[in-house]
């Protein structure tokens, strides 16, 4: 007999997955492998109390209701709720700084730095672990110059 085009899908699809079935390990040699723990029913009965007093103990180390209402954690709420009209207004924050331009950038860049090796105080033994933002520009140059000098030139992070 001839089999129609969908049958021939169906029966193919069959006859792979029997094929990767039956390429299956067996539980044996997943045993053997470590994958699949041997287990008695003592055992599983043996965790299964071992769970169940863990979980009584959790359960009967918890506060009461009259402790987390003194601790004011427990709350009562009004069985009555009350609404109003709000009127709509776009929720999307302002990000500010989306709009910096590159003078923008370099302003902030200056007066960091202006704060951080005038008004800042860092210990002597410190000030060699202060980093400065290097404008943008400088960063590509100074690290390529670093490479060819070998010393640690600090980027903006």
């Amino acid at each position: 007999t001839s089999l129609s085009g969908t049958n021939k899908v169906m029966f193919s699809k069959s006859f792979r997955c029997l094929i990767r079935l039956s390429q299956r390990p067996t539980a044996e040699e997943l045993e053997q492998r470590n994958i699949l723990k041997p287990r008695n029913e003592q055992e599983e009965m043996e965790e299964k109390r071992e769970i169940k007093r863990r979980l009584t103990r959790k359960l009967s180390q918890r506060p009461t209701v009259e402790e987390l209402r003194q601790a004011k954690i427990l709350i009562r709420f009004s069985d009555y709720v009350e609404v109003s009209d709000a009127q709509d207004y776009d929720r999307r924050a302002d990000k500010p700084w989306t709009r910096l331009t590159a003078a923008d950038k370099a302003a902030i860049r200056k007066e960091l730095n202006d704060f951080k090796s005038n008004e800042m105080e860092v210990h002597e033994s410190s000030r060699h672990l202060t980093r400065y933002k290097l404008p943008a520009c400088m960063i590509d140059i100074t690290s390529n110059a670093a490479k060819n000098i070998g010393t640690h030139v600090p980027t903006s992070s």
